[in-house]
């Protein structure tokens, strides 16, 4: 995975502001960038650059931009805020979709055998594996719409979620 040096991020600059209640003057402060850059950045005049957007992230603990940012910035690598006409943004519709597609994703697990070594699978058990691999990307995509519609409803950040699950993490092995 490559992270771009650079990327237009308009629409999540203005959803931020929008969201954050903030003004030009004030992103451009929190950014430590001039009000211009900032208005440019906004407006799709001027790309984000990374340094900034670095800065955004530790700056605003808003799970959406932070997705966005992600996104772009990752060529695609992670998820993306689902935003379409067919989500509706409730976290009650979010964790319906949630099981429906975390149950596809298990099921799928169970059809598809990954005990064979890679290298002797067949055609069709290859198309198998990228079959789960998208109902295993379908499920984390919603997972991780859904952890932003948690944040956004009770306030409960991710980023702290995660901070504080980071022992737990280490103490069962699960980190080097």
């Amino acid at each position: 995975m490559t992270i771009k040096n650079a990327a237009n991020m308009g629409n999540a600059v203005a959803r931020l502001m929008e969201s954050e209640e903030l003004n030009g003057e004030q992103l451009a402060f929190d950014l430590n960038i001039s009000r211009q850059l900032g208005s440019h950045m906004k407006n799709d005049r001027r790309k984000m650059q990374q340094d900034i957007a670095k800065v955004s992230i530790q700056t605003y603990d808003n799970p959406e931009y932070i997705t966005d940012v992600l996104h772009e910035f990752s060529e695609g690598y992670t998820s993306p805020v689902f935003r379409g006409k067919h989500i509706e943004q409730h976290r009650l519709s979010i964790e319906a979709y949630t099981i429906q597609e975390l149950q596809e994703a298990i099921s799928k697990m169970k059809e598809v055998c990954l005990a064979k070594p890679p290298t002797i699978i067949s055609k069709e058990e290859r198309e198998e594996i990228k079959a789960l691999m998208e109902e295993l990307l379908d499920g984390r995509g919603f997972i991780d719409n859904m952890l932003i519609q948690l944040q956004k409803d009770y306030g409960l950040s991710i980023k702290n979620c995660i901070k504080g699950l980071l022992p737990r993490w280490k103490a069962k092995g699960w980190l080097g």
